[in-house]
């Protein structure tokens, strides 16, 4: 892996030793010293933080290696001590950029914190969850299923969908639609429960050689279950997952609590095309609407 030089770095890890450059403070940073550039000191601390902030960037791939994130380190005070000496750390649009970098980690630390004080789901709630969704766990099977795409005119397509889920079998649907669609497309892949999403609680309840038609903008799709297998998943192997759910859910309630209650403690004005009755006015929800995602994390 290849992280040189430092502008490879993740854009976090850029901000953050600018932002500690620039701001010009004392730092209470009492790690040893990894290196030092010019007299100026790179600490174990600043080095761990660095990775940590790469690894998080890049979920799921391999550790980088801590003296290459450390020589991406060194150079990147090299560029950023040469910038100081042209005095770019009083151009407008640096200002502006540490400006909302600050910003943006003062939120996104908040948000961390207030996630982190969510307590997590109760086992009676795991159970709770489990039993809830049966299709999902102890009733989860296997499906295979044979999906056609169909490009079908619109008029066509509610006729054509009863035609469809009346028709008796996966084969039976494939020639129907051939015989009426200007063009057809046949798949067919195994489907384990998960993988269905909002489509499971319908396909759950169907036996094989049942079709279900999926309008779309171009037509249909029809979904034929072919077999199905079972596969239940027992509460002790699926606790770990349903916990991350609950939690995951509980963190995201808790920062759109929070964000609501922090609005309707704010005085918040909209000032020109952003004003109130105007097009590009902004929903009084926005907000924590946006918010959300951020506490799945």
């Amino acid at each position: 892996m290849n992280i040189r030089p430092a502008f490879h770095l993740t854009s976090a890890l850029v901000c953050a030793a600018i932002l500690v450059t620039a701001c010009g403070k004392k730092s209470d940073d009492t790690s040893a010293t990894v290196a030092t550039v010019n007299g100026e000191n790179i600490t174990q601390n600043q080095l761990d933080f660095a990775i940590k902030q790469m690894a998080a960037a890049r979920p799921g791939a391999s550790a980088p290696e801590a003296s290459q994130v450390l020589q991406g380190m060194v150079e990147q005070r090299l560029a950023v001590q040469k910038a100081e000496k042209d005095k770019l750390d009083r151009n407008p649009g640096v200002l502006q950029s540490l400006e909302a970098a600050r910003k943006d980690a003062l939120a996104r630390y908040y948000v961390e914190q207030l996630a982190a004080k969510v307590p997590k789901p109760s086992a009676e709630e795991i159970k709770a969850y489990y039993d809830g969704h049966p299709s999902n766990f102890g009733q989860r099977s296997i499906y295979t299923i044979q999906k056609v795409d169909a490009r079908i005119d619109k008029d066509q397509v509610g006729p054509v969908s009863a035609s469809v889920q009346a028709a008796n079998g996966a084969a039976a649907v494939v020639e129907l639609l051939k015989a009426k669609a200007s063009a057809v497309n046949v798949t067919q892949s195994n489907q384990p429960a998960e993988s269905l999403g909002p489509l499971l609680p319908k396909i759950s309840t169907m036996s094989a050689g049942q079709t279900i038609a999926v309008p779309q903008p171009q037509g249909l799709t029809a979904l034929t279950v072919v077999a199905v297998q079972p596969q239940p998943v027992s509460l002790a192997q699926a606790q770990a997952g349903i916990e991350q759910v609950l939690w995951n859910q509980k963190k995201r309630e808790a920062l759109i609590a929070e964000t609501k209650e922090l609005r309707s403690k704010a005085r918040i004005d909209y000032l020109g095309k952003f004003a109130p009755g105007t097009a590009s006015a902004p929903a009084a929800s926005t907000a924590a609407q946006e918010a959300a995602p951020a506490a799945s994390n």
